[in-house]
């Protein structure tokens, strides 16, 4: 029962992901990216005091509400659809999502072995989860909201990784200043493409 929890954030976390890379509902990826960011919260909690542990899901707030002030701002929040079908891309996006956990999960032993011997498996899975997905998310999407969302998500998973193998203040704080700035680029480029759309 303790290993499911354990591995329920982890879980989410990549779900929530995933549903960012394919599902394109503003609504819906706002709801998942915040998600995303809680569910870190426990498994930073396993290799950082509570206080450093706190401060991503308080950055992942931010992030979030940034960006969703800047959709209410252009008219983007809409009622979430989960019935609508799913287009061609959105299947190929799940597809290729999917392949890279699946073969993330059967090479880790022999990676975490090679490269990061000292890492636990659980939380060395979850950040590099994160940092393929963002990066495919990166590589098949040119919409600002969603390039900010993949950008978020690559951090996410670097930050993880950063934080099991050393723990720098500076660093931290760089990438809290780094998370919010994207957020407000994003919430620039958001803006920018709704005025140059036509009426």
């Amino acid at each position: 029962m303790s290993d499911i929890l354990q591995s329920l954030p982890i879980f989410l976390a990549l779900v929530a992901a995933l549903l960012n890379l394919v599902r394109r509902q503003w609504s819906l990826n706002l709801i998942a990216l915040f998600v995303q960011f809680i569910c870190l919260f426990p498994v930073l909690l396993k290799v950082l005091p509570l206080q450093l542990a706190l401060i991503h899901p308080f950055t992942g707030l931010m992030v979030t509400l940034i960006l969703y002030l800047t959709l209410v701002g252009v008219g983007g929040i809409k009622s979430i659809d989960l019935r609508r079908p799913l287009t061609s891309g959105e299947i190929f996006r799940g597809l290729a999502g999917f392949f890279l956990i699946a073969t993330l999960r059967a090479f880790l032993p022999h990676f975490q072995e090679a490269v990061f011997p000292m890492a636990s498996s659980n939380h060395l899975f979850l950040s590099l989860g994160l940092i393929l997905i963002g990066l495919l998310q990166l590589g098949t999407i040119r919409e600002p909201f969603y390039l900010a969302i993949g950008v978020l998500t690559f951090l996410s998973g670097f930050e993880l990784l950063y934080s099991e193998l050393e723990f720098s203040y500076l660093l931290e704080a760089l990438l809290v200043a780094v998370n919010l700035l994207l957020a407000i680029v994003g919430a620039f480029f958001i803006v920018k493409n709704a005025e140059s759309e036509p009426a």
